[in-house]
């Protein structure tokens, strides 16, 4: 169960001091400031702020005037008495969104480069993910290169064939060593099955 919800900090102006005499009671010097701070959080943890505003209390009669009912003269003194910015900590769930897409951009990266260069120089043992369309599924099986030639590379072809990625990760973990065929291509004819996205990736041992 996701716990998620709105809440509500306030946060007090860096002086700590008054800000005014209140206009419902008259107290001289009983005005404190405050900035309200609204936001939105997933398990407690704050995701980002939707609203923040500033707000006044009187500390003997307890009136609270929201920033709209607080004249202008007070609210000039309020902003220039040092009122605090939003805590960085209140963005805590955009940064961890942020910081995981990073990764997981970086991790996409890496490994296109990795492919790329796998694909440029290939070496006996490497791993081929070949991927084909069959009545609109994406069926997967295991390319492992025998040998290399300057024009052509020798595989071993899997002797099975598995219906989408999870189905890929079993035939990895259960038929890894299942290679009976052998087929040849042409290095430009491999280079066009990575250009048609029929290569989704390739790993060394």
């Amino acid at each position: 169960m996701i716990i998620f919800g709105t809440r509500t900090k306030l946060l007090q102006n860096s002086s700590n001091a008054t800000v005014g005499t209140c206009n419902y009671c008259n107290s001289v010097g009983s005005l404190y400031a405050y900035k309200q701070v609204k936001y939105f959080h997933i398990f407690w943890i704050p995701i980002f702020p939707y609203s923040t505003e500033i707000i006044s209390v009187c500390n003997h009669c307890k009136k609270v005037n929201y920033q709209r009912e607080i004249d202008p003269q007070t609210l000039a003194t309020i902003r220039s008495s040092g009122m605090p910015k939003t805590p960085v900590g209140y963005f805590s769930g955009l940064i961890l969104i942020g910081l995981f897409f990073g990764s997981a951009a970086a991790a996409g990266i890496s490994g296109s480069i990795k492919t790329k260069k796998y694909l440029e120089s290939p070496v006996a043992g490497d791993v081929y993910e070949i991927k084909r369309k069959e009545n609109g599924k994406s069926m997967y099986t295991l390319y492992r290169v025998a040998n290399v030639t300057t024009d052509s590379i020798t595989f071993d072809v899997n002797d099975y064939e598995a219906e989408g990625t999870k189905g890929l990760r079993k035939l990895r973990e259960q038929r890894s060593d299942n290679y009976s065929e052998k087929v040849t291509l042409a290095r430009a004819e491999v280079v066009k099955m990575k250009d048609d996205n029929q290569i989704s990736s390739i790993e060394r041992k």
